[in-house]
């Protein structure tokens, strides 16, 4: 299917059986697996990247020249340019010593247009996730709730890490992914490339967004191995000079080569840079920066309705992430608004 197509984005989606069920199973695992790794432990972390090495102010300026089908959304005006925040973060890791998977987060402010969460119809914000790997190791709803049991069992007893083993033994596919994303090496966060992993409405088609890094200069790095070492090459790196990522789109050209309800397929089609992102030198790591970042939230569903998130995994993640950052923001009692370029 051409992105020229008239047909409506929303029938290249697909919803598998069971996935209505699925998500509010998910809803519930994510939920009990948070309680049980955190305890006691106050401030209550994100279940998903919950350390971040900090949040940084950047601008988002859209292309001066952009084919007609990405003149969508915050595309849609050629030039403009938005004020953004950008979190930086692990997968899942504590120590960045450790390998594993890295994100940025993208939230920009200022967007103006109708927003697709029920409340936040006229929040100013638009919000890209992204990893540093181009596939996920788990292609819809239905079997994350799958994975999710398996990780709850073996949260509870030693017996149970057997449920995992026998999950990835059904999915070798997808165990092989998961080894790739758990063996990612990153020296310093603004040197890295990130994917969006899932799709997203564009016009009369379907995208997936990748952020690639400028090389501005020699590599900056942390002068010594540290648990924090990400964060200190950001330091090192934002107080020598800035950094610019171009922001890129790669559009669906054969739903079967690129589907839409699969994370685990990788898309092969070229990107084209859409917008650039400048973040200037700064100082981002105060206390109070630091507890502003980690109070800030996340989703694919920040935003306008002319960037809908497509398929199941973003299905999944509009209610999954919505429960679980009220649950945080609730249990550490702080609000859970949407930041405008006044608050930064």
């Amino acid at each position: 299917m051409n992105i020229h197509d008239t047909a409506r984005v929303f029938d290249l989606e697909q919803v598998p059986e069971g996935e209505e069920q699925a998500i509010k199973e998910v809803i519930e695992l994510e939920l009990q697996i948070l309680q049980k790794s955190i305890g006691q432990k106050r401030p209550v972390p994100r279940a998903q990247h919950p350390k971040h090495h900090g949040c940084v102010r950047a601008e988002f300026t859209v292309a001066n020249e952009l084919p007609a089908e990405f003149q969508f959304g915050v595309f849609a005006e050629a030039g403009q340019t938005f004020p953004a925040l950008i979190r930086f973060s692990n997968a899942r890791k504590q120590d960045d010593r450790e390998s594993g998977g890295h994100g940025m987060a993208i939230k920009l402010m200022g967007v103006t247009g109708d927003k697709l969460l029920a409340g936040q119809q006229n929040a100013q914000t638009q919000d890209f996730l992204l990893l540093d790997s181009p596939i996920f190791f788990i292609k819809n709803a239905v079997q994350f709730a799958e994975f999710d049991s398996a990780l709850l069992n073996s949260e509870v007893s030693w017996f149970g890490k057997l449920s995992v083993l026998e999950y990835f033994v059904k999915h070798p596919r997808e165990a092989w992914i998961l080894h790739q994303i758990e063996s990612n090496q990153s020296s310093n966060p603004l040197d890295t490339d990130y994917w969006s992993v899932t799709p997203y409405k564009l016009g009369r088609g379907a995208v997936k967004y990748i952020t690639k890094p400028r090389t501005d200069g020699p590599p900056i790095v942390a002068p010594a191995p540290s648990p924090d070492q990400l964060r200190a090459a950001v330091k090192l790196h934002l107080e020598a000079r800035g950094a610019h990522f171009d922001f890129c789109v790669q559009a669906q050209v054969d739903a079967a080569e690129q589907p839409i309800e699969d994370a685990t397929h990788l898309w092969q089609t070229p990107a084209q840079k859409v917008a650039t992102i400048h973040i200037p030198q700064q100082s981002f790591d105060s206390a109070e920066q630091m507890e502003f970042c980690e109070n800030l939230s996340f989703s694919p569903w920040h935003g306008l309705t002319e960037h809908r998130p497509l398929g199941s995994l973003n299905r999944l993640r509009k209610a999954t992430y919505l429960a679980l950052s009220n649950f945080r923001h609730e249990q550490n009692h702080v609000p859970n608004i949407e930041p405008s370029p006044e608050t930064i």
